[in-house]
């Protein structure tokens, strides 16, 4: 049995959220004790991190998990200071990156503890903050496309909110595949969501939409459509579909109760990260890491774009959940920690 003493903590800063508040207003930076790590875990120097919508979601409860006081953040990427307890395979000093845990205290800090499983490698061609801006809307894309509905080349994709975060690195990932990409966005973001690789760009609430999308597709649909948010009504999503197509669904699964038996025949997927932790299914957790050293691949090579839009510091996390609530932050914010 070690008797060794526990390090003495020290003070590291930190954004958490005190209480569950609709208004946000909880959120504080200050000083708490940095994490040691414990059996199977590294902690970590962070240097990046990144925004995502379920931060302010689990800060206003729209989302009811949050154990409060609890650092915020998911997605972060840092260097190895510290390795618990089991831990073999990673170095103090290696270059990090992964998706968090939300039930646990997280990434808006200046360490972090995570598990080992879950950890990829950043290379050195990629930046903290490039690999900080990936692992939860870039793994939840690839999640959609890859693993579920295993896109080949040359199908046809249907990514609705092109120009969010999900629906950028799905356009990405679907053009990298080697498929046809129609879009779903925005007038304004056009030509951004055409740079990210989509050949072709309607508005979402076009009246026209299925006629134009099938006179694309020889008058079928598409063989996938990635929802972001559903319409409630399935029939609205499936007609844009083809027969024995697929529709992966990020929000919420639409209701299926108006839908004639045996007309679509279409693959349901409900897209998700976050229960892999609260299901305690270890497979899935370790993926994780693999779809990242994929992404982060892809990045070193010059075929994914991390859509950073906007650099802030620490203390600037609170107003900017605010704005990324109210829908004024396209592609990716990054929270810069440490320089360099």
């Amino acid at each position: 049995m070690n008797n060794d003493p526990l390090p003495t903590p020290v003070p590291m800063r930190a954004i958490v959220c005190d209480a569950v508040d609709i208004t946000l207003s909880s959120l504080h930076l200050r000083d708490v004790p940095a994490p040691i790590p414990l059996m199977g875990q590294v902690r970590v120097s962070v240097h990046a991190a990144s925004l995502n919508p379920v931060d302010w979601k689990l800060a206003d409860g729209t989302v009811p998990w949050l154990n409060a006081p609890q650092i915020l953040g998911l997605d972060g990427a840092g260097v190895i200071d510290q390795i618990g307890e089991g831990v073999e395979g990673w170095a103090i000093g290696d270059r990090v990156a992964w998706h968090g845990n939300l039930r646990e205290q997280g990434v808006f800090a200046e360490y972090a503890l995570v598990p080992v499983h879950v950890l990829a490698r950043v290379p050195e061609s990629v930046s903290f903050q490039s690999a900080a801006a990936l692992p939860c809307a870039g793994m939840t894309a690839y999640q959609a496309l890859i693993r579920k509905a295993h896109l080949q080349p040359g199908q046809t994709v249907l990514v609705q909110g092109a120009s969010g975060a999900v629906g950028g690195f799905a356009v990405q990932i679907a053009n990298a595949v080697g498929a046809t990409v129609i879009a779903l966005a925005r007038t304004s973001q056009a030509r951004r969501v055409r740079a990210l690789g989509a050949d072709h760009i309607f508005e979402r609430d076009d009246p026209e939409l299925k006629e134009k999308v099938h006179a694309l597709t020889g008058g079928y649909g598409v063989d996938i459509f990635l929802e972001v948010s559903n319409p409630q009504d399935a029939r609205k999503s499936l007609d844009l579909i083809r027969y024995n197509g697929q529709l992966l669904c990020i929000d919420p699964m639409p209701d299926l109760s108006r839908v004639p038996p045996y007309t679509y025949a279409a693959s349901f997927h409900e897209v998700a990260l976050g229960g892999a932790y609260s299901s305690g299914h270890l497979p899935t957790q370790e993926d994780f890491a693999k779809m990242l050293n994929s992404l982060l691949s892809l990045v070193a090579e010059g075929q994914l774009n991390p859509m950073m839009e906007t650099i802030i510091g620490l203390e600037q996390v609170p107003e900017h959940l605010v704005a990324l609530r109210e829908g004024r932050l396209p592609g990716k914010t990054i929270v810069t920690i440490r320089e360099g």
